[in-house]
């Protein structure tokens, strides 16, 4: 039986264009997408490092990744507004998925345990789902900035795991990212891929393409 559902937060219950794509655009619309494409692979080069020598918060990393592409393509250094573009960007131009609000109240109305499990920024994140008023579902929050760490990382896990009632099985981690399953994993726990337009080929335990059928899964499993 299903008792307590982690959510991921970007992809999963919020969407909006990368804030990578978004500051692309603004060093050199021509070339948007080579540089996006730069900017992606330096970000990720440290976010997915479990072992990092220091912990590198989402703004650091894009502006490490805006300044490198600046240096890379000959642009104007846009490094000084990444945080002012980061905020905005999310505050105004996200937005919740039409699934996300009805599986919440859903979800607690069954009794269920709700937890938030993201790679972001504290202050942004939380500004933000106060803003579309969701915060108030999750009986706790794990945010990157947080614990100094990116999930699938093992102080993520250890984090996690504290909001873990036993048994393990009836847990439900549901998100839309690899480092998502494999956390998953990690902790050992049931995963649900929401795979809403088909392109992921992860596999996961459950595969979904609209979050109310997280409700076949609870129904469907004893």
């Amino acid at each position: 039986m299903i008792h307590t559902v982690f959510f991921d937060v970007g992809g999963t219950l919020v969407t909006g264009e990368s804030t990578l794509k978004v500051i692309a655009d603004r060093l050199d619309p021509k070339q948007s997408e080579p540089i996006f494409r730069y900017m992606v692979d330096r970000f990720m080069e440290i976010y997915l490092d479990e072992n990092p020598p220091r912990f590198y918060s989402i703004k650091e990393l894009l502006t490490l990744s805006t300044r490198l592409a600046a240096e890379e393509f000959g642009t104007p250094d846009l490094s000084h507004q990444t945080v002012e573009i980061y905020r905005w960007h999310h505050m105004n131009n996200d937005h919740l998925y039409d699934d996300t609000v009805a599986t919440l109240e859903n979800l607690k109305d069954k009794g269920l345990r709700l937890i938030l499990i993201s790679d972001a920024d504290a202050d942004v994140l939380e500004e933000q789902l106060r803003m579309f008023d969701i915060l108030k579902y999750f009986d706790g929050t794990i945010i990157s900035s947080h614990t100094k760490a990116y999930k699938p990382s093992d102080p993520v896990v250890r984090k996690a795991l504290e909001y873990c009632n036993e048994p393990l099985s009836g847990i439900l981690f549901v998100g839309d990212t690899i480092v998502d399953l494999k956390t998953a994993e990690k902790m050992k726990v049931r995963s649900a891929l929401i795979n809403r337009n088909g392109r992921f080929k992860y596999k996961a335990d459950h595969q979904i393409t609209h979050l109310n059928q997280i409700f076949d899964i609870i129904d469907n499993t004893i």
